[in-house]
């Protein structure tokens, strides 16, 4: 009597014969196809973003306001208190920049300050009021959207890659972490006041991809004697194509030295 081991081998072929019955299959369900996971989109600040200043140590206020929807346009503003030399001072800049082209666009740099620094009451008694009209034109022109943004990142310090320049790591849309370089050139706090200032290099590096240089260390601010990113933000476009990365300036004022931020925007590369 043949085993039940060969019993279930001999019944097996000729359910798999190609000449035999089709054998009886049981009815499973049908699944529904499931969808390719996505990645879930990043929410929108859904207002400007403000950073307070501290008019007593001449540190500026900040207002990120926004990205135009394909990320090539960005603006932000600046507001300074003034050092306390006079009755009316400080200045509202707006900065409504290309980020294709690290440019302002054209009329993108607007600066109201008061028309007298003893006028009384001061005019215009508001700066960044008497701002507002033309700050509302250019951002419309622009497709800019008021808190059409993401949550800044931070960067992070890093090991720095040689002496004199300082490493941050930036993380990318992409969840890679690149790093930036940043070297002040001619920052001599002691030469400030002679107005030549100084200027900044800032490399992009992403290891295994060439590097990036975004400022090339030409430009001369007067009576800035330091850039940094220990106080600095970054903001990715919310469709991830571009970054504005916000350097912090140290600048030589009347009374001391004024903190302020400029930006530095890029089209992020495709297969970063």
């Amino acid at each position: 009597m043949p085993s039940r081991l060969l019993v279930a081998v001999l019944l097996a072929s000729a359910c798999t014969a190609p000449n035999g019955p089709p054998a009886a299959q049981p009815e499973v369900p049908r699944e529904e196809a499931t969808p390719a996971a996505e990645c879930p989109t990043p929410p929108t600040l859904g207002a400007p973003f403000e950073q307070p200043g501290e008019p007593r140590q001449q540190i500026d206020h900040l207002t990120v306001w926004g990205w135009s929807r394909d990320g090539r346009y960005f603006a932000f503003e600046t507001f300074d208190a003034g050092p306390g030399a006079a009755t009316c001072e400080g200045a509202a800049r707006l900065f409504v920049v290309d980020s294709d082209s690290d440019t302002l666009v054209p009329g993108g740099y607007v600066e109201v300050r008061p028309k007298s620094p003893d006028a009384e009451p001061c005019d215009p008694p508001d700066l960044r009021a008497a701002l507002a009209p033309r700050r509302t034109a250019l951002l419309q022109s622009h497709g800019i959207e008021l808190g059409y943004l993401l949550a800044p990142t931070e960067p992070q310090e890093a090991a720095a890659p040689r002496p004199g320049t300082r490493a941050y790591a930036i993380l990318l849309p992409s969840g890679k972490t690149a790093f930036a370089w940043l070297e002040v050139l001619g920052g001599d706090r002691e030469k400030a006041h002679e107005g030549k200032g100084s200027a900044f290099q800032l490399d992009l590096n992403l290891k295994g991809y060439a590097t990036l240089r975004l400022e090339p260390g030409v430009r001369k601010r007067p009576y800035i004697w330091n850039y940094d990113l220990d106080r600095g933000l970054v903001f990715t476009s919310p469709d991830g194509t571009h970054m504005a990365i916000m350097t912090a300036t140290t600048e030589l004022s009347f009374e001391g030295d004024r903190t302020s931020w400029i930006a530095t925007t890029f089209r992020i590369p495709a297969n970063w």
